[in-house]
C-alpha cells in the first residue's frame, strides 16, 4: 500500500508564511488607502517591507490573485481590483479562513443575501422536501437540543439546520451558495450563540420553520424564515458592534498611514 504524497515540508512553511503575509498586506493596503486600479508596491519593495522572501510575496500575490483582490498585468505590476464587483463568495470564505475580520458594510451585505436565499429557498422547500429531507432537519433540532441541555455552543447545528433547509429545495447552486455563506460566518456565529436567550430563540424559530416546511404552507414557512432572520441579523449587528468596541478598547488608536512613494 503506498503512503499518500505529503508537500515537503519546506512548502508547507511557506505557504503558511504566504498566509499570514496576507493578514498583513490587506490592513497595509487599506493604510494606504489604494483604489481599485491602483497599482501595488513591486515584489522587491513588499519583501523588504514586510521583511520576507519575493517567493512568500509571489505566493501571498497569488492567494489574492484567486481572491480576486488583485490582477496581474503583463509587464506592468500588480493592480487592485474592485473586490466587490468581481469578488467570489468563495473569496470571502478565504478570508475568513485567514482571520480576516468583516467591515459592517460587508456584514449587512452577506446578511441581506442570506435573507434573500433563504426566504426563497423555502419556498422551493415547501413544494419539493421529502420525508429525507425532514428527518434531516429533525436531526439537527435534537442535536440544537442536546448541545444547549449540556451548555454548549449550538453554533454548528443551527447552521446545519439552515442548510438542511436549502437543501430540501434539491437546488446544488443554491446549496454551495448558503454553504459559503455558513462558512463565512462561522466565527461571528459561534459567538453570537455563547447569549443563551439567543439559543432558546433560534430553537423555538427553528421549530416553527419545521413545522411550516412540513405543512407545505409557502406564506407560514416565508413569514417564520424572515422573522427569524430579521433578528439574526439584530443579533449579528450587536455582536459586531460589541467585538468593535472591545477591540477599540484592547488596543491603542492608530494613526492612519498616507500614501507615499513606495509604489514602484
Amino acid at each position: 500500500m503506498t503512503s499518500p504524497i505529503r508537500p515537503p515540508a519546506d512548502a508547507a512553511l511557506a505557504h503558511g508564511e504566504a498566509s499570514a503575509l496576507i493578514v498583513r498586506l490587506l490592513p497595509f493596503i487599506g493604510e494606504r488607502r489604494l483604489e481599485p486600479g491602483d497599482r501595488l508596491p513591486s515584489e522587491r519593495l513588499l519583501a523588504e517591507r514586510f521583511g520576507v522572501t519575493r517567493a512568500i510575496v509571489r505566493e501571498a500575490i497569488a492567494k489574492l490573485e484567486a481572491m480576486r483582490v488583485v490582477e496581474r498585468r503583463p509587464r506592468s505590476g500588480v493592480y487592485l481590483r474592485a473586490e466587490s464587483q468581481v469578488g467570489s463568495l468563495d473569496a470571502i470564505v478565504m478570508k475568513a479562513d485567514l482571520g480576516l475580520p468583516f467591515d459592517l458594510r460587508e456584514s449587512d451585505h452577506l446578511s441581506e443575501f442570506r435573507s434573500i436565499l433563504e426566504t426563497q429557498a423555502i419556498e422551493l422547500a415547501c413544494v419539493r422536501r421529502t420525508q429525507e429531507d425532514i428527518d434531516r432537519l429533525d436531526a439537527c433540532m435534537s442535536a440544537c437540543r442536546e448541545r444547549f441541555g449540556r451548555g454548549e455552543s449550538i453554533a454548528q447545528p443551527s447552521a446545519d439546520f439552515h442548510l438542511a433547509v436549502v437543501a430540501a429545495t434539491h437546488n446544488q447552486f443554491l446549496l454551495r451558495a448558503a454553504n459559503s455563506c455558513y462558512l463565512a460566518t462561522r466565527e461571528l456565529r459561534e459567538a453570537v450563540f455563547t447569549d443563551p436567550a439567543v439559543c432558546r430563540r433560534s430553537i423555538r424559530d427553528h421549530q416553527k420553520i419545521r413545522d411550516a416546511i412540513v405543512k407545505g404552507s409557502v406564506t407560514l414557512a416565508r413569514r417564520a424564515m424572515k422573522d427569524h432572520l430579521h433578528i439574526a441579523n439584530h443579533y449579528w449587528r450587536t455582536q459586531f458592534a460589541t467585538g468593535e468596541a472591545a477591540a477599540g478598547a484592547a488596543s491603542p488608536a492608530k494613526h492612519r498611514r498616507r500614501r507615499g512613494p513606495m509604489t514602484r
